[in-house]
């Protein structure tokens, strides 16, 4: 679709941006270390403010709008919000597509499952891995 995302988005382009630019930086703290768990620092990132995107009934809306400012002018109709958010902050040349996706299951696993009052690294921890939870989301039942 080449269309410019629907205008009636609540929160600004500005903090949108500044959201976006904001997990960038968090992805460059994350590269800059050779600590393994520092990944859940930026998954974190990434949970929370798709998370508020989800509270807000705007997911799909503020991932379309996320891409389209970040140049990409083929915007899918109904993109995945943590994947998306993920090909706009992180770096291309280290998180090819297999990764992106199992991110994206994983932290989807989470969003269905987790309590909210459990850290999001505990959780995955707790649950076997990234790997397991991208596992038991592909595994769950579907509905609808």
């Amino acid at each position: 679709m080449l269309d410019r995302p629907a205008a009636n988005v609540d929160v600004s382009i500005e903090a949108l941006k500044a959201n976006l630019q904001r997990l960038e930086r968090e992805w460059d703290t994350y590269q800059s270390t050779r600590d393994r768990e520092a990944v859940f620092r930026y998954l974190t990132a990434v949970f929370e403010l798709v998370t508020v995107w989800a509270h807000e009934s705007m997911t799909i809306e503020y991932a379309r709008w996320a891409l389209w400012l970040r140049g990409h002018r083929v915007v899918p109709k109904t993109p995945e919000p943590f994947a998306v958010v993920i090909f706009c902050t992180a770096d291309r040349q280290k998180v090819d597509y297999r990764t992106q996706s199992k991110w994206s299951r994983a932290l989807r696993y989470a969003a269905a499952y987790k309590d909210l009052d459990e850290p999001l690294a505990a959780y995955i921890k707790r649950k076997g891995g990234i790997n397991k939870c991208a596992a038991r989301f592909t595994r769950r039942p579907r509905h609808g």
